[in-house]
């Protein structure tokens, strides 16, 4: 009788830590602790199914520590309930082990025969519900995200547009000037054909003086 008030003064106290932690401790067995399970009784790995276990967590043992221990083992010793190869060994009477990954963890019975009786424990840890329990709430209010706009163009584009004048409007053509024509005149804007006029009036004029010279020399 002393034995049960003692088991449950030490979950309660178990339970009030892990509280106060912020960390969801199992107490493996319930009120019997860590023990041979009784005829009828739910065996250790149908209430490990039904348990969502999650990085952080924690297992508590209880039980008599002169009389039994907790094995942390393989695979191949969980089968063969081999007590005499394991990774950790807690003795203490009182056993809290901490699900620090996401995977599988093996326990069995310090004692042979415990362990043949299915004093044995598999406790998967999800990934998946590690995951869920590490993520991040969104706040409420948070700022919404908006695209960012488009990059302004970098220097040297900028300085190959600078240096880039816009191109002059085409000058219109000018008007072929007739054959003969000096620049001067046509820079001038003298109408076309008349510096040819010009010239064939004064070649006239000096034609018909010399012969007029001539007449009047073969008069005398």
């Amino acid at each position: 009788m002393s034995s049960h008030r003692s088991c449950a003064l030490v979950l309660a106290c178990a339970a009030l830590m892990a509280a106060v932690a912020g960390a969801t401790q199992y107490s493996v067995g319930g009120d019997n602790g860590w023990a041979v399970p009784g005829a009828g009784a739910e065996s250790y790995n149908t209430w490990a199914e039904k348990t969502g276990f999650q990085i952080g967590d924690q297992l508590l043992f209880v039980y008599p520590k002169d009389k039994d221990s907790v094995l942390l083992v393989q695979p191949a010793d969980y089968n063969a309930c081999n007590t005499t190869s394991y990774d950790k060994q807690f003795d203490d009477g009182s056993t809290v082990f901490d699900l620090d990954r996401a995977g599988a963890f093996f326990f069995i019975s310090g004692v042979d025969a415990n362990c043949r009786a299915n004093e044995k424990l598999i406790v998967m840890v999800s990934a998946a519900a590690a995951a869920a329990k590490g993520a991040p709430a969104p706040s409420q209010g948070s700022p919404t995200t908006t695209t960012p706009p488009p990059s302004p163009p970098s220097s040297s584009d900028a300085g190959g547009a600078a240096q880039s004048p816009p191109s002059s409007p085409k000058t219109p053509a000018t008007p072929n000037a007739p054959a003969g024509a000096s620049n001067s005149t046509a820079a001038k804007g003298t109408p076309p054909g008349a510096a040819n006029g010009a010239g064939l009036t004064v070649a006239g004029l000096a034609g018909s003086f010399a012969a007029w010279v001539g007449y009047a020399m073969l008069a005398f």
